[in-house]
């Protein structure tokens, strides 16, 4: 790898880890013309993260995956806000896959302090 490729990369990664918020959401457009909207905080989260569902009855389930795609954690969706226990997992990004009863999904990122 040449030097100049070898920058870069670090600049992305610190970009990328400079930019981490307090809380991330997401929307999706379905249902009509409402909108669904997920928060998850506080994100970083060090030992337990909530996932606040605006419209939980149109959600089926939530799973969490590590990074190379190990399923961490699942649960059916019965309530608007969840509690996640993160505290055993190891420290890292997340992908948290919301599913929805239509048959679709959507994801977001979590960071594991």
């Amino acid at each position: 790898m040449h030097m100049k490729q070898f920058l870069l990369l670090i600049s992305f990664f610190t970009l990328t880890l400079g930019s981490v918020q307090a809380q991330s959401s997401f929307s999706k457009s379905g249902y009509g013309n409402t909108t669904q909207q997920v928060t998850i905080y506080p994100n970083p989260a060090s030992s337990t993260a909530h996932i606040k569902f605006d419209n939980p009855s149109k959600v089926n389930a939530i799973a969490i995956y590590s990074i190379i795609g190990n399923e961490v954690f699942n649960k059916k969706v019965d309530q608007d806000l969840l509690k996640v226990n993160v505290q055993g997992l190891k420290r890292g990004k997340y992908i948290v896959r919301i599913f929805y009863n239509d048959g679709t999904s959507e994801s977001q990122s979590l960071m594991k302090n």
